[in-house]
């Protein structure tokens, strides 16, 4: 077997959680403007990239055993196909788009990339974005070391492909906490003093999927019909960001009380069941319960990481409910 044949390259991207997420009116282009802090979370994909025997680009999926998303598999809460391995999927564009940058219309042999997925699906914790954000770095150091392209892309030029991907891509890219402004691609890294703690969090899945579009159509709807106020100041509060970077232990009382999002109204709109997940929420154990993004995840912000693990582990039926924490460690 050729050294080329035997070419592995795997790169992680973590989800996300939006600490805050403010948006504004929809613009004549469609979009709307956003004010957002952006915290990576403990989980991650992975993308392995390997050489294929047919030209092309072909995908494969697993699920990472152990992880709440295996678990919901497992009670037919979700169903791999969920997640297409063609053309439709973003690892899939990504890789493409990488091909593209570096001028490799026909590469010499096809690419194989293998998806390890732990990020919930449809869940507003960016999971698709960062298949594509791991994409983005595994096929750039692929083809380098393929001898297809001399050098990588930089990954403010990877930042960029990622934006035409989606909006959260970018940040999946750099991951750690940053600061968001125009679509979301505007990023400004926060640097995270040594010793700050990360703030746990525990997150309740649904085992029905909103679609980010439909959440913000009806955020448009509401807002026409007077129902949700316009869109007002888009800008993340200093003293969050203030708050989250003092270092050493943090005041997550205080956090609490700054954090947003404006998604949470539509979504609730269209998945009333998620009023009953906020309020499981209101016990002194928890200082803060909202929508993650646009939904239908709902995450619940605590202390410590003893008290996460304690209502991780209450009786909760056939809700799915996982830790994990903001602040992830830099990803490869």
């Amino acid at each position: 077997m050729s050294d080329f044949q035997q070419l592995s390259v795997a790169a992680t991207a973590p989800g996300k959680i939006n600490l805050y997420f403010a948006v504004g009116d929809v613009q004549a282009n469609g979009y709307h403007p956003v004010a957002s802090l952006y915290s990576a979370v403990s989980l991650q994909e992975r993308v392995t990239v390997t050489a294929a025997e047919t030209s092309g680009i072909s995908l494969s999926l697993e699920i990472v055993p152990g992880s709440a998303l295996a678990a919901m598999e497992q009670t037919g809460e979700f169903d791999r196909a969920a997640v297409p391995l063609n053309h439709k999927n973003l690892a899939y564009r990504a890789a493409e788009a990488v091909l593209e940058a570096h001028g490799i219309s026909s590469p010499a042999a096809g690419l194989h990339l293998h998806i390890e997925k732990e990020v919930p699906v449809a869940g507003g914790m960016a999971g698709g974005s960062a298949d594509a954000a791991a994409a983005l770095k595994a096929v750039n150091e692929f083809v380098v070391k393929a001898g297809w392209a001399d050098t990588e892309l930089t990954r403010e030029q990877l930042m960029a492909l990622g934006t035409r991907l989606g909006a959260d891509v970018p940040f999946c890219v750099i991951g750690g906490l940053a600061v968001g402004y125009g679509v979301g691609e505007e990023l400004t890294p926060i640097t995270v003093p040594e010793g700050t703690r990360q703030l746990p969090l525990v997150m309740v899945l649904n085992d029905r999927g909103l679609s980010t579009p439909s959440v913000f159509t009806e955020l448009d709807r509401a807002r026409a019909a007077g129902d949700l106020p316009a869109g007002g100041e888009l800008t993340v509060p200093a003293e969050l960001v203030d708050e989250l970077t003092r270092g050493g232990e943090l005041d997550v009382r205080r956090i609490a009380e700054l954090m947003r999002n404006d998604l949470q109204a539509p979504a609730l709109a269209l998945a009333p069941e998620l009023r009953q997940t906020l309020a499981a929420g209101d016990t002194e154990d928890v200082a803060a319960a909202l929508v993650s993004g646009s939904g239908p995840t709902v995450a619940w912000l605590v202390a410590n990481d003893e008290t996460a693990r304690s209502l991780a582990q209450a009786p909760g039926g056939h809700r799915r409910v996982f830790c994990t924490t903001t602040f992830s460690a830099d990803v490869n």
